[in-house]
């Protein structure tokens, strides 16, 4: 296998093969007049220089996986995507999806909804090995509720009743939760994972009285944006929207809005014509359903765009043209 030289190596090859041709018969280079002779070291300095250079030419290019191999890979490990956010005891689809090393903004996937009144221990529920952190967002009426995990010193939430507290925790696998409460109780325990969702299309996406009306592609406009948009009209009168082969360059504060403006290039644009937000983005990668609010008539735009309101720019859009 013949592997490429870095140009400063060979740069330096040459360099070093005209120093050496300039020797004397004694093997001697010719006297520098800026520092004193020392024999041999031209010679050594120039070949450490080569080694120098062809090994940061190798660790460089990663030539045969060498910087992975000291350094870990840069690509992450092949991952299956999610197949819903239902809970994980939702049946498996028949066909499991391909794995693949994309990742999205972390997003929240329901794990299980708890309820109870009083003190108890709950049902074990399952969180999975590769979520980043997982949350409770509770519910309560009176006193006081405090929910403990195994394994954790402190209390996943400590609140005062009636509220809405939320609290986290990092434990993997099945874990059963301690509730102190008063009264009655409703947990709902998600997990938070980066990998893409790909979701079925909705079944009221083809059912009879349902029609595809407006679909496009999306392109870059401040930021990366690939895969394909199709907008229809359901049967009952109400719209929705779904996203296939998606990908568009991962933040927080990402949101769908749609525009009058037939094909959307720059932020400036944007900003300055009417939108409408139609839902956030939370889901970066995969293929997503989105219901549009009720009483947004999508007909009435031109095309669909990626918005970030931290930022304040446009990230990606599609053209919805007539299906």
């Amino acid at each position: 296998m013949t592997l490429p030289v870095d140009p400063a190596v060979r740069y330096l090859y040459e360099t070093m093969d005209t120093r050496l041709a300039e020797t004397d018969s004694s093997g001697s280079p010719p006297p520098d007049p800026a520092c004193p002779s020392s024999p041999g070291s031209p010679r050594l300095l120039a070949w450490l220089g080569v080694l120098a250079l062809l090994a940061s030419s190798l660790f460089g290019g990663n030539v045969l996986g060498v910087r992975e191999r000291f350094l870990g890979s840069e690509t992450p490990e092949a991952k299956a995507p999610a197949a819903s956010r239902a809970p994980l005891s939702a049946p498996a689809p028949l066909t499991p999806p391909q794995e693949t090393v994309l990742r999205s903004q972390p997003w929240w996937q329901a794990v299980g909804d708890l309820e109870g009144t009083g003190s108890t221990a709950t049902a074990a529920v399952s969180i999975n090995g590769d979520a980043i952190q997982w949350r409770v967002r509770a519910s309560c009426r009176s006193g006081r509720l405090v929910v403990r995990a195994p394994g954790q010193a402190r209390p996943v939430l400590d609140a005062g009743c009636p509220g809405d507290p939320v609290g986290y925790g990092a434990r993997k696998g099945s874990v059963s939760l301690e509730v102190s409460a008063e009264g009655p109780w409703q947990l709902q325990v998600e997990q938070q994972v980066d990998v893409p969702l790909r979701e079925p299309p909705l079944a009221s996406m083809s059912a009879p009285g349902a029609t595809a009306v407006a679909g496009g592609t999306f392109y870059r406009v401040d930021q990366v944006g690939t895969g394909a948009v199709k907008l229809y009209r359901l049967a009952d009168g109400t719209y929705a929207l779904r996203l296939d082969d998606f990908f568009v360059t991962a933040n927080s504060d990402l949101e769908l809005q749609l525009s009058t403006l037939d094909a959307p290039r720059t932020t400036e644009e944007i900003a300055s014509t009417r939108s409408t937000t139609i839902a956030s983005l939370d889901v970066t990668t995969g293929s997503v359903n989105f219901a549009l609010p009720s009483g947004v008539d999508p007909t009435k735009y031109r095309s669909l765009v990626i918005w970030c309101e931290r930022t304040s720019n446009a990230y990606a859009a599609a053209s919805l043209k007539p299906a």
